[in-house]
């Protein structure tokens, strides 16, 4: 696991909401996002920190390794990309302009 890691505005958003909403220190707080620093970076800043915070916890505490987590987003980011969708729903549409 990487120390030496700078974190952006959003990560460090993600350490303010495990320390003020699930009561980690600001040391314990900072090394959790360390730790999941690449899986928070795959997934984007799309989420409010809170809510990236209370998927952390639920993460270290289920033991959910961040490896596991990011081989489980590259599945389902393949998967995505072969999916050829609803084609009866998706297929053309036809309009009729009087």
């Amino acid at each position: 696991m990487k120390t030496q890691v700078r974190l952006n505005l959003y990560e460090r958003g993600i350490v303010d909401a495990l320390v003020q909403s699930f009561g980690y220190t600001s040391q314990g707080a900072r090394k959790l996002v360390v730790e999941y620093v690449e899986v928070i970076r795959k997934l984007g800043g799309y989420d409010t920190c809170y809510d990236h915070a209370a998927r952390l916890v639920q993460a270290s505490t289920n033991s959910y390794q961040p490896e596991e987590w990011l081989k489980r987003i590259n599945v389902l980011a393949k998967e995505a990309v072969q999916d050829k969708g609803i084609l009866h729903l998706e297929g053309r549409l036809h309009v009729h302009v009087r």
